[in-house]
């Protein structure tokens, strides 16, 4: 088998989840014999040609002009033409390629261009949808240009995948998408790259305070991923634990307004940022932490969770999205109210005043996950998608098709 990945990130680029996701995605599948072709994103000092772990992966850099990525969906349409220049003399080389698989609509022109220029079969993974990220609204017009790319890129897949049953229940409203149509295939982890030995002291010295509990959130600093919800409940938590500090690794668009809420809770002791961090510095906070918080507001999935488990460390979640699928309340975590300050208070008050609740749930919570969440596993389930892809496809010409309704809008061509 052969397939061409399209992702705008890839190793060493690295903006979210998606790109971890790809790269283990793609090397597992390379490991199983399936010869991967990734086409992504360049990177300064990457090369634009490399074979890594048994995947091949180029790299291209963007036409001119020159476009901010302020400029979102014009960004996106320009680096599409990059994808499609390098896509094409691929298949023009190397040919017999069995399966596109697009990773999110960034990559939703050059893939679906691909699938009715060469009628090879074309799988979509939909990591997160612009309506859930807006809590169920499409504020301004770039929001609702990115929603119909992404119901188009699913209209266009032979299959469509999803990490959560959350999701697949979410992209088969809003897009209109027959249920039989979708693969839900969870996301994983690399277990051993949490088991390795970490500097823990080092880390914990530099940002919390000898005798303080460590409540450690990391992600992208987005207004969904709810960090403000964490800041609102520090005060309530410090009038019963008072030595505490929070822990904030990551970075993003919401960072400035979550240092202001820092200074307006007078929180500057108490909530500490270390912007991006390693792979290292990861683990070395996990197993440092006596609490790792997941407070999304919108949360397809929650690979944090699952790292945060393989480390050992407590974890509390928002009852919302994937997140809600990956917790079991009282037995591998504690789940919370999304976006209520006090609710996260009392979970967070529980596991900081009971050491015998954190050790049950860490120890359940390393028993459950088991092999649930290993990407061989998740390797074997994609390739039965890809072969269910290759048997359904059937070529049609492209047609128009009129896109699902917009929130409280007409349908629209």
């Amino acid at each position: 088998m052969r397939v061409l990945l399209l992702s705008w990130e890839y190793p060493p680029r690295i903006i979210g989840g998606l790109g971890r996701h790809v790269y283990h995605l793609a090397t597992s599948l390379a490991a199983r014999g399936v010869k991967v072709h990734v086409v992504t994103k360049d990177f300064p000092d990457a090369p634009e040609y490399e074979e890594s772990e048994g995947v091949h992966i180029y790299r291209v850099v963007n036409y001119p002009p020159d476009i901010t990525q302020a400029d979102w969906v014009p960004w996106t349409l320009q680096f599409n033409v990059a994808l499609l220049e390098k896509s094409v003399a691929l298949l023009n080389d190397i040919k017999n390629f069995d399966v596109i698989h697009a990773h999110d609509w960034l990559v939703g022109h050059a893939a679906a261009s691909l699938k009715h220029a060469y009628r090879i079969p074309l799988v979509a993974t939909i990591h997160a949808t612009e309506y859930g990220r807006h809590q169920g609204h499409l504020p301004g017009p770039m929001n609702k240009l990115i929603h119909q790319i992404e119901w188009w890129l699913t209209f266009e897949s032979v299959r469509t995948i999803c990490c959560s049953q959350y999701m697949m229940e979410q992209i088969t409203d809003i897009f209109w998408l027959p249920q039989d149509k979708v693969d839900v295939i969870p996301n994983g982890i690399d277990f051993e790259s949490f088991k390795q030995d970490v500097k823990v002291d080092l880390y914990r010295k530099k940002y919390v305070p000898a005798g303080d509990k460590l409540v450690f959130f990391v992600g992208r600093l987005v207004y969904e991923k709810g960090v403000q919800t964490v800041i609102e409940a520090m005060p309530l938590i410090m009038n019963k634990v008072p030595n505490v500090t929070f822990v904030v690794s990551g970075s993003g668009p919401h960072m400035n307004q979550l240092r202001s809420m820092v200074s307006a809770f007078g929180l500057e002791e108490k909530v500490k940022f270390t912007g991006h961090i390693d792979t290292d510095a990861l683990c070395a906070f996990y197993r440092a932490a006596d609490l790792t918080v997941v407070p999304s507001l919108y949360e397809p999935f929650g690979m944090v969770v699952l790292e945060s488990m393989a480390m050992g460390t407590p974890t509390i979640v928002a009852d919302t999205g994937g997140l809600s699928e990956i917790v079991v309340h009282e037995e591998t975590g504690l789940k919370f109210e999304p976006g209520d300050p006090e609710s996260l208070a009392e979970a967070m008050l529980r596991v900081l005043q009971d050491s015998d609740l954190s050790a049950r749930m860490t120890a359940d919570a390393i028993a459950y996950m088991g092999e649930q969440y290993n990407w061989d596993r998740i390797a074997r389930r994609t390739m039965d998608v890809y072969r269910r892809a290759e048997r359904d496809y059937e070529y049609r010409p492209r047609t128009l098709k009129l896109c699902p309704p917009l929130p409280n809008e007409e349908a629209t061509g």
